[in-house]
């Protein structure tokens, strides 16, 4: 299935979801990242056609409940519905799992959270979980997150998911601007930090010749006003050119510095505007984002 075929099937059938999510909760049920998900117990729930069709395409065999999805539409985070559907129907998975079943996954889990091939990809954000919810939290994103798995864990998601491969595409879909804007964030704050330090030393040279150059100016007035100071014209000329040629360099000096500070607040705005493009992003899935701007000098 080619992927505008596959999207377009799967927005049809979660725009049904996000439906009943708007009818059952109501204007003020605002849901993020890590509460985008109300399960509702129903065993006499019948799924309608379209909502039957999601285990033909992305979540499996589940219709015993109900999940419910918060509606974001910007484009830049196409795919994250899709995603946070089937990191939800696991959460909903587990706590129907026997207490056999779980500790036997809670093993492949731990054998793959621990595996340095994979680790990175999933200590973020893990650090407050308690033990118990951590390894749920694990289930959720390995089976949404982490394509290539051992093949024990491939069986336990084949149980939900017909194309766990197509679940990771959807995280991918969304995730990927995410961390390409975080990297182009920390490359120009490390930028940043180094053009900072690089305007603070130029400044105090900068200060420090402007000093010695008007000492030595005072210096050169005085003289002049001082009958006889300067033995020839010769003399007086060559001492006032020097000072001269010293006056351009500063004030090379100073447009130099004024041109780097300009760099400096060029790429302040452009870290900003990349800071509130993230916190734009992000707030569309977690309300509680912060902005943290930087000053421009």
């Amino acid at each position: 299935m080619s992927e505008g075929a596959k999207n377009k099937n799967l927005k049809s059938i979660i725009a049904v979801a996000i439906a009943v999510l708007v009818i059952a909760c109501g204007a003020g049920f605002f849901l993020n990242r890590g509460q985008i998900y109300d399960y509702i117990s129903a065993q006499t729930f019948r799924p309608s056609e379209k909502i039957a069709n999601v285990k033909d395409s992305v979540l499996g065999c589940y219709s015993g409940g109900q999940i419910y999805l918060y509606n974001i539409e910007d484009p830049e985070l196409a795919g994250v519905v899709e995603s946070t559907a089937a990191h939800e129907l696991l959460h909903a998975v587990w706590e129907r799992m026997g207490t056999n079943e779980k500790d036997e996954v809670t093993s492949y889990i731990k054998s793959v959270y621990d595996d340095e091939k994979y680790h990175e990809l999933l200590v973020e954000d893990l650090e407050t979980y308690e033990e118990e919810e951590r390894i749920e939290e694990l289930h959720s994103r390995i089976g949404t997150e982490i394509a290539d798995l051992p093949a024990a864990l491939e069986e336990h998601y084949a149980k939900y998911f017909e194309n766990q491969d197509l679940i990771v595409d959807f995280y991918n879909s969304y995730i990927t601007p995410f961390r390409e804007l975080s990297e182009e964030i920390d490359a120009m704050s490390e930028k940043l930090e180094k053009m900072s330090a690089e305007i603070d030393e130029k400044t105090a040279i900068y200060y420090q010749d402007a000093d010695l150059l008007s000492a030595e100016i005072d210096q050169f007035n005085a003289c002049a006003s001082t009958p006889n100071c300067f033995a020839t014209d010769a003399i007086f000329y060559a001492r006032r050119n020097v000072l001269i040629g010293k006056q351009s360099a500063l004030d090379s000096e100073y447009d130099a510095l004024n041109d780097l500070i300009d760099q400096y607040n060029t790429l302040v705005e452009e870290y900003n505007a990349n800071i509130l493009r993230g916190e734009t992003l992000e707030r569309a899935i977690n309300s509680n984002k912060k902005t943290e701007l930087v000053e421009t000098n």
